[in-house]
C-alpha cells in the first residue's frame, strides 16, 4: 500500500463511529500491510467473536496470530506497523495503539477446526478469522473447564456467540458436526460443556419468544 492509500484507509477508521466497524476497518488495514509482505494475519479469540457477533460482544482490542508457519520478526513488525502514521507502541512490537484502538500481534495460530478461515471483506482489505467452530468451543472451554472451571466473562462471551450461531444461521454458517469434533479433541474435551451452553442459550431464546 502506498502512503496515500494508507492515509485514506486510516481516514475511514477515524471517521467510523460504530466501534465494531471501526475495529474491523483497522484490522483490514493492518492485515493488508502484513499480507503484502508475505505474512497471513488471522484474527483470533475474543476479537474474532466480536466480528462474528457484529459487536454484540466487544473484546477491547484485536488479537492477530499468523498462519502458514511464517511469523514476522520483531524488526519486521515494527517496520510494517510504522507505515501507519498515527500510532503508538506498547510492549515492544506486540501492542499497537491506533485511533483509540489496540492491535495485539501474537504468535502462530493454534486451532483444531478443519475448515478454511472465515473472510470478512472491508474497504481497507480482507480480514481472516479463526473458524467460528473453534472460536466457540475455545471460549466454552475457557469459561467452564480451563483452570478454575468457571469464568463469568468468558461464559458471557460464549453465550453471545452461541446466540449468534443459533439465530443467524443464514448469515453466519456453522457446522455443528465440526464443532463437536473440535470439542471432543484432546485440546478441549468439553463436549458436555458445549451441550450445556447450547441448552442454556436455547432456553433463554425460547423464553424471549413467550
Amino acid at each position: 500500500m502506498t502512503a496515500d492509500e494508507i492515509a485514506t484507509a486510516l481516514t475511514l477508521v477515524r471517521e467510523e463511529t460504530d466501534l465494531n466497524s471501526k475495529s474491523l476497518l483497522l484490522a483490514g488495514l493492518v492485515s493488508e500491510l502484513f499480507r503484502e509482505r508475505g505474512f497471513e494475519p488471522v484474527v483470533v479469540g475474543g476479537s474474532a467473536i466480536e466480528f462474528y457477533t457484529d459487536g454484540a460482544y466487544m473484546s477491547g482490542d484485536t488479537d492477530i496470530c499468523w498462519a502458514n508457519w511464517t511469523m514476522p520478526t520483531h524488526e519486521q513488525r515494527v517496520e510494517i506497523m510504522q507505515q501507519i502514521p498515527v500510532i503508538k507502541a506498547h510492549g515492544g512490537s506486540k501492542s499497537w495503539g491506533i485511533e483509540g484502538l489496540w492491535i495485539d500481534l501474537l504468535g502462530e495460530i493454534d486451532y483444531v477446526a478443519e475448515k478454511a478461515f472465515a473472510k470478512f471483506i472491508t474497504p481497507n482489505g480482507n480480514v481472516l478469522l479463526i473458524p467460528i467452530e473453534d472460536a466457540l468451543v475455545g471460549r466454552v472451554y475457557a469459561a467452564r473447564k480451563w483452570v478454575s472451571g468457571y469464568n463469568e466473562d468468558d461464559d458471557l462471551c460464549a453465550k453471545k456467540l452461541m446466540t449468534t450461531v443459533l439465530t443467524k444461521s443464514e448469515t453466519v454458517p456453522f457446522d455443528w458436526q465440526e464443532a463437536y469434533r473440535v470439542a471432543a479433541s484432546p485440546k478441549y474435551r468439553c463436549t458436555d460443556e458445549l451441550n450445556a451452553v447450547r441448552a442454556e442459550v436455547e432456553a433463554e431464546l425460547a423464553n424471549q419468544t413467550k
